[in-house]
């Protein structure tokens, strides 16, 4: 029987097509003809895992993300196909599907965490799936204390040094201060020195002096003495001195004058009545008074009193000389 050429080719194309596929599932990790289990699992974000990424179970793989479905009506969660190679591996109840960073390039697997019960999930059950933090995020979780502790290390440093900058320079000050106050002390003890010197000899002058002074009245001890004797009989004699009839001489005196100024107040004698008699005052007042009227009129008119004329001319009133004013009129 002769086959014709058409469906050698169809043939042909037809083991080709099945050799490809059999050739990408075994490039993708697929082993078609193993016995293969699926699980599920429903995240928020996939965080850039893709189809045919490893499932691992303590690092080593099971098996490979077959699928991921967007789910719009459970609020776009993405539902991820997990396809088990591993014969005979069971997941525990509570197990964990954790979307992890397989390497520090970013690539993403997924790695069950077996809890301990006894009780394991069926084929097809849906798993409970996390994230887990990306490395970036780890460091920076971790370093944030550390770099936090940095800068406040940095800023107490800056206190620090300008603290210390601030301290030097008033440690200069005080240097310089210290410094002219040694030079003042100095210039003060060369002042104190140079006038001890002065005054020592000074010292020793009064000292000389005293000495010779202490000598003159040892020497004229006895002038002292007579001195001293004739003090205390100039004494002796102003204490025989008679001092009582002095004093009764001028108690005397003193009772002649309070007497007089008594006899004064009551009235007595002239000089009483005039210092205390109004009438007697008023009387001499107006008699010196009218003695000054008389005076006055004998000046304005003295041909009242003296008449003397030769050819017998009649005196004129502009001749008068005018009254001067006395007091009360």
């Amino acid at each position: 029987m002769k086959i014709r050429p058409e469906i050698k080719v169809g043939f042909v194309i037809l083991v080709s097509l099945v050799l490809l596929y059999f050739g990408l599932n075994y490039l993708k990790g697929s082993d078609i003809f193993a016995n293969s289990s699926q699980y599920y699992a429903v995240y928020e974000t996939v965080d850039g895992l893709g189809v045919d990424n490893a499932v691992q179970l303590n690092g080593f793989k099971v098996g490979r993300v077959s699928s991921l479905t967007l789910l719009p009506n459970s609020g776009n969660q993405i539902l991820v196909k997990m396809e088990i190679l591993q014969e005979g591996l069971h997941v525990p109840m509570n197990s964990k599907a954790v979307i992890i960073n397989a390497d520090l390039l970013g690539t993403k697997a997924v790695e069950f965490e077996f809890s301990d019960d006894t009780a394991m999930h069926a084929y097809g059950d849906t798993l409970l799936g996390t994230v887990e933090m990306e490395i970036q995020k780890v460091v920076e979780q971790r370093l944030a204390p550390i770099q936090q502790k940095i800068e406040d290390l940095v800023e107490e440093t800056r206190d620090l040094i300008a603290k210390v900058t601030l301290t030097v320079g008033t440690v200069e000050e005080t240097v310089d201060t210290a410094k002219l106050a040694i030079g003042t002390i100095n210039t003060a003890v060369y002042n104190i020195d140079t006038a001890f010197r002065g005054t020592t000899n000074n010292l020793g002058r009064v000292s000389r002096n005293i000495n010779a002074i202490a000598e003159n009245i040892k020497n004229n001890n006895g002038k002292i003495n007579e001195i001293l004797d004739n003090l205390a009989t100039i004494s002796d004699s102003l204490t025989r001195a008679q001092y009582a009839s002095a004093i009764e001489n001028a108690s005397r005196a003193l009772a002649q004058v309070d007497s007089m100024i008594t006899k004064v107040n009551n009235g007595e004698g002239s000089l009483g009545l005039l210092l205390n008699d109004d009438e007697l005052y008023r009387n001499l007042e107006q008699a010196a008074l009218e003695i000054d009227k008389l005076t006055e009129d004998m000046r304005v008119n003295p041909k009242r009193y003296v008449h003397f004329s030769v050819f017998g001319r009649k005196e004129k009133a502009e001749d008068k000389p005018d009254k001067k004013p006395r007091k009360g009129e």
